[in-house]
């Protein structure tokens, strides 16, 4: 039987200079994604929602994934701004 608590939000910790990412905002959220460099295929690499920093010996930002039913709705969003360049979910 499946509980009907929901499942906790899983964190990605990233290094603390997340600088070089885009953002996107959606729903509220900041969207942080990647794109490669100019020539070849086109790549953007979705990180997720930024959610704040955690202090440990480095200061890391935290990222909460994408969930499933979204993606397709942001994909379509990232297309405006990135063209036909494939998107890819981490």
């Amino acid at each position: 039987m499946e509980s009907a608590l929901a499942q906790p939000t899983r964190l990605i910790e990233y290094p603390s200079d997340l600088s070089t990412c885009n953002s996107l905002a959606v729903d509220g959220k900041q969207l942080l994604f990647l794109r490669s460099q100019p020539g070849g295929t086109q790549f953007v690499v979705v990180l997720g929602f930024y959610a704040g920093q955690k202090e440990d010996v480095v200061t890391k930002d935290l990222i909460e994934p994408v969930n499933e039913a979204s993606r397709e709705a942001i994909a379509c969003r990232l297309v405006q701004d990135c063209g036909q360049a494939h998107i890819l979910f981490l």
